[in-house]
């Protein structure tokens, strides 16, 4: 900072002019791009900025205005002689209204930036990592001009085209052959050929999207859920009841089927050894809480047909509707019944 003020010299004599109270002419108030504070604001604001691409619905304000407040942190201490800073600040607005696609573009840009200060281990995770960014974003916010595409298109992450091809072909090969119950081995294989996948659509292309198609279907390569031992279609969600217990007190069998998943609960007794339509007694179906009766009155009553019941097994279908206190219907269709105790 510059300052005009008089001096008195050793001699009496003032001396006039403009002096620095930095010693460098600098202003102390002045943003410094290389301190110690800039480097720990943008620190802060490369993992608001993280944590504001990923924000979902329910926390997308406190995302935003974190975002926000370390923007503004950034320009203060670091300065944005461009500024780019200052024009996200203002297209975050007041952080009330979610924004898919501003999040899909932050996203991209981040993920360009981190690319282009790749080095030479990682550059290759990272150009993957920016062409499912600008994937993302075509979701969120379409490419009607093709660019985002283009530039998908023109990314070279993976190397060879062939080469990367027959990487996706023997990962394909693997995948296909691993067991799905063995969770670990289902995982990794499931995670290399998405990998394999990625990196084939980097090195070639995807112009029909099949590829990508297969990438989304894998998701989070999760193990598939089993078949459980009661499986129903609730209005128009098909639920499945992962667990049974089966209670025996002498001859009256008590079934309580569970979704792992959420809780819900489908129960009925009945009397062992008995088959043939509409044996099963006492049948409720729990969702969300809410306990619901099977009504054998309703304009679709609920029926049932049990086809085996011995002190091992209960195989057999139901459906139709479910009422709950307040009288409200749930319609259940496609119920099947395969327990073994």
């Amino acid at each position: 900072m510059m300052v005009a003020v008089t001096v008195v010299s050793c001699d009496d004599e003032p001396l006039e002019g403009v002096f620095s109270v930095t010693g460098d002419g600098s202003d102390p108030s002045e943003p410094d791009p290389d301190s110690e504070t800039c480097q720990l604001a943008f620190d802060t604001f490369v993992a608001a900025q993280a944590a504001f691409s990923s924000a979902t619905e329910a926390n997308y304000s406190q995302a935003c205005g974190a975002y926000a407040t370390a923007i503004q942190a950034t320009i203060q201490l670091c300065g944005d002689a461009s500024g780019t800073l200052q024009a996200t600040l203002t297209s975050l607005g007041d952080c009330s209204t979610p924004d898919p696609c501003f999040q899909a573009e932050i996203n991209a840009n981040a993920a360009l930036g981190a690319l282009n200060n790749a080095s030479s281990d990682n550059e290759e995770q990272l150009c993957l990592a920016y062409s499912a960014a600008l994937e993302a974003q075509i979701e969120a916010c379409g490419d009607a001009s093709g660019n985002i595409q283009a530039t998908i298109d023109a990314l070279n992450c993976g190397g060879d085209c062939a080469a990367a091809q027959v990487a996706t072909s023997e990962a394909r090969e693997i995948f296909n052959a691993v067991d799905p119950l063995d969770e670990d081995a289902y995982t990794a294989a499931c995670a290399d050929y998405s990998m394999a996948l990625q990196t084939q659509i980097a090195a070639c292309g995807d112009a029909d999207g099949s590829l990508n198609a297969i990438v989304l279907d894998l998701g989070d390569c999760s193990p598939p859920e089993q078949d459980g031992p009661v499986q129903v279609t609730i209005g128009d969600v098909f639920t499945n009841f992962n667990t049974a217990t089966v209670s025996i007190s002498g001859s009256l069998l008590s079934v309580i089927a569970t979704d792992i998943d959420t809780g819900d609960t489908f129960t009925f007794d009945i009397v062992l050894q008995q088959t043939g339509d509409n044996v099963m007694q006492n049948t409720t179906l729990t969702v969300g809480g809410v306990v619901h009766t099977a009504s054998i009155e309703a304009t679709t009553p609920f029926v049932n047909n049990i086809t085996a019941n011995d002190d091992t097994t209960i195989v057999g279908t139901f459906s139709g509707t479910f009422t709950n206190p307040d009288n409200e219907e749930v319609l259940t269709a496609g119920g099947v019944i395969n327990i073994v105790y």
